[in-house]
C-alpha cells in the first residue's frame, strides 16, 4: 500500500467520522463515494494488468563486463480493453523502470536497452516486473513475470595482439614444407606414366614441350596449447582478483587464436578440451572457462606444462599473473618470453 493509499483512506475515515458525529449525510455519501472509487480503482488495476506477457531477447553469449542489448517485448493478449500506465522493473542492472503510457489490445510493444552482466559463470537474470498504479494511483498492482532465466557469461574479453606479437614467434610458428595435399605449390616436375593427369600444368607444358606436374605443399597446422595454472594457493582477495584476470586472460587468448585459424588446446587442473579449430571448439572452451573454479591442491599432481609439450606453442597462464610463452621443436623449448598480469588491468 502506498502513501497515497493511507492518505486516502486516512481521508475517508475522518470523512465517516465528522459525518458520525455530526449526523450529516452529505458526509456520509462522499465517504462511500471514496469507498467505492477505492473498489473501482482495485477491480480496474488488476483488469489492467491482466493478460500482459512480457519477456525478453537476450544474445545467445554473453561476456563479463561487456554491454549487450535486451529488447525487452510486452504485449496485451486482452481482447477489448488496452493497458495504461504500465512499468516494467527488472530490465538492467540499474534498475530503472521502463514505463509504457499504454498498451492497446492485442498488440506488442518492444523496447531496447544495453546492459552488462559484472561477472562471469552461471548467472540468474532477475526476473522482470509489471507496475501499474492505474486508475488513480491509488493503489499499485504488480506482476511477476515467468522471464527469470540462467544464462552462461563468457569471462572478460580484452585484446591481448600485444602479448602474442611480443614473443616473436607465434606469427611464423616453424614453417616447415613438405609435400602433401594442400593448396600451396612446392615445386614442379616431369610426368610420370600413371600418374593422375588432373595435376599437370598444360601451359607450363606447352612451354617445354613436355608433360611437366605441379607439386603442392602439405597445409601446416597452426597450434597453440593455452595452459590455465588454477592452483590456488590461498584465497585472499587479492589472488582471487589475479585468478579473475589469469582467466580472463586465457579466455582472451582462445577468442584471439581460434578467430585466427588456429588449432587450439585447452589445458587445466580439472577441465581439458583437446585439439580443434572453429568457433563451435572455441564456444566449448570458453564455456569450460566460464564455469571453472580455482582448486586449491591437485589430486594427480601432475605439471601442466610438461603435459603441453606436444610440438605445439605453449602458452602458460598461472594465477600469480604471470604468463610465459614457449616455443616447442620436438619438446625443446626455443623460444621463451614472459610477462606479468596487473590485477588493476582492465
Amino acid at each position: 500500500m502506498t502513501w497515497e493509499a493511507v492518505g486516502f483512506f486516512a481521508l475517508t475515515a475522518a470523512i465517516f467520522l465528522a459525518g458520525f458525529n455530526s449526523g450529516n449525510n452529505l458526509l456520509y455519501l462522499i465517504a462511500a463515494v471514496m469507498l467505492g472509487g477505492a473498489i473501482v480503482s482495485i477491480i480496474a488495476g488488476r483488469i489492467n494488468l491482466a493478460h500482459l506477457d512480457v519477456c525478453r531477447q537476450v544474445p545467445s553469449y554473453l561476456f563479463a563486463g561487456h554491454p549487450f542489448s535486451i529488447t525487452v517485448e510486452i504485449a496485451n493478449r486482452k481482447r477489448f480493453l488496452d493497458s495504461f500506465g504500465v512499468e516494467v522493473e527488472g530490465i538492467n542492472e540499474a534498475h530503472e523502470p521502463v514505463f509504457f503510457l499504454s498498451i492497446g489490445r492485442r498488440s506488442v510493444r518492444l523496447y531496447d536497452t544495453r546492459t552488462a552482466v559484472p561477472k562471469r559463470g552461471l548467472q540468474t537474470l532477475p526476473p522482470l516486473t509489471l507496475r501499474s498504479q492505474f486508475p488513480w494511483g491509488i493503489f499499485t498492482f504488480s506482476k511477476k513475470a515467468a522471464d527469470s532465466r540462467e544464462v552462461i557469461v563468457y569471462p572478460h574479453i580484452r585484446d591481448v595482439r600485444e602479448m602474442t606479437s611480443g614473443s616473436g614467434f607465434l606469427r611464423d610458428e616453424y614453417p616447415r614444407h613438405a609435400k602433401g595435399a594442400g593448396s600451396g605449390l612446392y615445386g614442379v616436375r616431369e610426368y610420370r606414366h600413371g600418374e593422375d593427369s588432373a595435376n599437370i600444368n598444360w601451359k607450363l607444358s606447352a612451354k617445354l614441350d613436355r608433360l611437366i606436374v605441379r607439386e603442392t605443399e602439405r597445409e601446416e597446422e597452426r597450434r597453440v596449447c593455452i595452459v590455465l595454472d588454477n592452483l590456488l594457493q590461498d584465497n585472499s582477495e587479492r589472488a582471487v582478483e589475479l585468478f579473475e584476470k589469469a582467466v580472463s586472460t586465457v579466455a582472451s587468448l582462445v577468442w584471439h587464436f581460434c578467430r585466427s585459424g588456429y588449432w587450439v588446446k585447452l589445458l587445466t587442473h580439472t577441465v581439458v578440451v583437446g585439439y580443434d579449430q572453429g568457433l563451435d571448439h572455441m564456444h566449448r572452451m570458453l564455456i569450460a572457462l566460464a564455469l571453472i573454479q580455482s582448486v586449491t591442491a591437485d589430486p594427480e599432481k601432475h605439471s601442466l606444462e610438461r603435459e603441453a609439450l606436444d610440438g605445439a606453442t605453449c602458452i602458460s597462464v598461472r594465477c600469480d599473473g604471470e604468463v610465459h610463452i614457449t616455443g616447442q621443436r620436438n619438446g625443446v623449448a626455443a623460444r621463451k618470453f614472459s610477462q606479468r598480469i596487473e590485477a588493476e588491468d582492465a
